[in-house]
């Protein structure tokens, strides 16, 4: 009996200790959250662009991140007004914060429960008499992707996940890329090229990379023209290309060559405007605008530097996606015994940056590490708040008309005539 009740005492007292520590588990969420986010930050995506991925019938691809411009590191999104680490060059950050809960998805501090509730976005929703009289097959069962082969194309319903940041894919499986894509949508990717299919599309290739040649080989296939339906704020119903969703990233370097800087030119250490000595460059981050740049010109009378100026406010401001959409097909591969799985169920559903995996892809060079290809980014101003409804249509163009971005009507708003191409 007195080895049982020391027992019983001793395991009392180690309820105690545990007591005690406990506590330490119920920290604050957020320090939680940061372990796990750390782990989840070493996962590698399966990027593009290997010369030995086949189209048709390929391997898991492997882990690292593959660009146009051969394999690349991956790297991460940077906050509105901050440079990223460049060797020799130190970050240069905005006087002014952002408070936009958005960049990035950041937040000061937990939230709790109640109050992610009240702030989860209200998104605006569609006419539910958007789609009476056309003549539609519903491909699956939620009815979320439909046929319309009178009218020649497929319309797909989605919601808004993003709105600000780098982009990879207008358009992703549900749970998937969310982080950096426009639109999800709980169909299946294969549901979607199921219905091409029965349009008459054909499968093209993906876009490859050849380091051996140093030849980049832009994705083909027949073009897509993709709209997107949406209410406003205000409840005005829209219609219009999905490439004035997109534009391409100003959050980059601009530089010009510089041996030797202008004799009158005085730069601050701590100006987004620097030299940088190492690579004989004038440089500045991001968009600038027009009182940016007349403070600017101020600082020298010499013609280069002037030149250099005008060059960086130019190139930095909004450019809207002009790439057409080609369907690829993505491709498949076997793991084990298991059945083949579809490459685009992963993410790749609609693209923006080119992958091997790709269901859709753009007929252009583009890389979302940032490299010498400009990547692209959501353009927050025309997309309405998330959560909101927005049919996908998808026309394949004739194939005899030329992938040219003028072959198609130009953006409209067509509110009052938006059920007649459903038909």
């Amino acid at each position: 009996m007195k080895y049982f009740g020391y027992q019983i005492s001793r395991r009392l007292l180690l309820l105690a200790m545990l007591a005690v520590v406990m506590p330490g588990c119920n920290s604050d969420p957020a320090d939680r959250a940061g372990s796990s986010s750390g782990l989840a930050s070493e996962s590698v995506e399966h990027r593009l662009v290997d010369a030995d991925v086949a189209h048709n019938d390929v391997d898991l691809p492997e882990s690292d991140h593959d660009g146009p411009h051969g394999r690349a590191e991956v790297t991460e999104s940077v906050p509105t007004g901050e440079q990223p680490a460049v060797p020799g060059r130190e970050p240069v950050v905005d006087s002014a914060e952002t408070t936009d809960p958005e960049v990035n998805g950041a937040r000061d501090e937990p939230e709790t429960s109640t109050d992610a509730a009240a702030k989860k976005p209200q998104g605006t929703k569609l006419p539910t008499d958007l789609l009476e009289g056309s003549k539609l097959t519903p491909l699956n069962p939620q009815g979320s992707v439909l046929l319309d082969l009178e009218g020649k194309r497929v319309l797909l319903r989605s919601h808004v996940c993003l709105r600000r940041g780098l982009l990879e894919m207008l358009l992703c499986p549900h749970q998937t890329k969310e982080h950096e894509s426009v639109l999800s949508t709980k169909a299946s990717a294969y549901t979607v090229h199921t219905g091409l299919l029965a349009l008459g599309c054909k499968e093209g290739q993906a876009a490859r990379y050849d380091p051996e040649t140093n030849v980049y080989s832009p994705a083909r296939g027949q073009v897509i023209d993709i709209f997107l339906h949406w209410v406003d704020v205000d409840g005005k119903l829209h219609r219009e290309r999905a490439q004035n969703w997109v534009r391409q990233s100003r959050q980059r370097y601009y530089e010009a060559k510089f041996e030797t800087l202008p004799l009158d030119l005085k730069l601050e250490t701590d100006g987004n405007l620097r030299y940088d000595d190492m690579n004989k460059v004038i440089f500045w981050y991001g968009p600038m605008d027009e009182q940016q740049r007349d403070e600017c010109l101020k600082l020298s009378a010499d013609s280069k530097f002037q030149a250099a100026i005008q060059s960086f406010h130019k190139d930095s401001q909004e450019q809207t996606m002009s790439a057409d959409w080609v369907f690829v097909g993505s491709g498949f591969y076997e793991d084990g015994d298991s059945a083949k799985q579809y490459l685009a169920e992963g993410g790749y559903m609609i693209c923006v940056a080119n992958f091997a995996m790709a269901m859709i892809d753009i007929a252009t060079p583009s890389d979302s590490n940032g490299t010498e290809s400009l990547a692209y980014e959501a353009a927050t101003e025309r997309i309405p708040p998330r959560e909101s409804e927005v049919l996908i249509e998808l026309v394949p163009r004739p194939e005899t008309n030329p992938a040219e971005e003028n072959a198609v009507p130009p953006a409209t708003d067509a509110p009052a005539t938006i059920k007649t191409p459903l038909r």
